[in-house]
C-alpha cells in the first residue's frame, strides 16, 4: 500500500504539479498562497490515499482535493479584497526547453486568449480552465466542481460563444 501511495504521489508531482499550481492560483490569486494550497492538497492526498478507489482517475481525485481546499481557504479568508479570477496567468513552473524567442512569441500569441478567458464569469472561467488547460473531461470536471454534467456543457457552450465574440473583435481591431 505504501509503495503504491508513494508511486501515486510521484506521478502527481511529476505530471500535474504545474497544472495544480495554475488552478490554485486562479482561485487564490497569490502565488505563495497557491503553492501552499497545492502542498496542503498533496499532503492531504498522501494521507487519504487509502480512500482512493481503484479505477478512479487520480488526476481528477487530486484536483478535487485541491479545489475544495482552495474553496475552504477562500471561505475562511474573511478580509479578502481579491477575487480569485483577477490577475495574470501563473507561468508554467516546469523547465521549458524552448528557445527564448519562441517562448516570447508563444506568450504574445496566446496573451489575447488568456485575457479573453480572464474576462469570463467565474463559473464559466473555471470550466474552461479545467477543460482546456488541465485536460479534464466534462465528467471529471462535474466531480471536481460537484456540478451536473449538462450544466457544465451549457456553461462551456456559453463560454465558447462569449470567447468567440470577444476574440473576433480583437482580431478585427488588429
Amino acid at each position: 500500500m505504501d509503495s503504491k501511495r508513494d508511486e501515486g504521489l510521484c506521478e502527481i508531482m511529476e505530471k500535474y504539479y504545474a497544472s495544480l499550481l495554475r488552478t490554485a492560483f486562479q482561485y487564490v490569486n497569490n502565488k505563495t498562497t497557491a503553492e501552499d494550497m497545492v502542498q496542503d492538497a498533496l499532503l492531504k492526498a498522501y494521507d487519504k490515499f487509502h480512500m482512493f478507489q481503484e479505477g478512479q482517475n487520480l488526476k481528477a481525485w487530486v484536483f478535487t482535493i485541491m479545489v475544495n481546499h482552495c474553496k475552504d481557504y477562500l471561505r475562511r479568508y474573511e478580509s479578502r479584497k481579491v477575487t480569485p479570477w483577477e490577475g495574470q496567468w501563473l507561468q508554467n513552473t516546469e523547465a521549458n526547453t524552448l528557445d527564448p524567442l519562441e517562448i516570447m512569441l508563444e506568450k504574445e500569441e496566446y496573451s489575447h486568449i488568456h485575457r479573453a478567458v480572464g474576462h469570463l464569469r467565474p463559473d464559466y472561467h473555471v470550466c474552461v480552465h479545467l477543460y482546456y488547460f488541465n485536460n479534464l473531461s466534462v465528467k471529471q470536471i462535474s466531480r471536481v466542481l460537484h456540478t451536473n454534467e449538462n450544466t457544465l456543457k451549457t456553461r462551456m457552450k456559453r463560454a465558447r460563444d462569449q470567447l468567440g465574440g470577444e476574440l473576433s473583435l480583437s482580431v478585427a481591431a488588429k
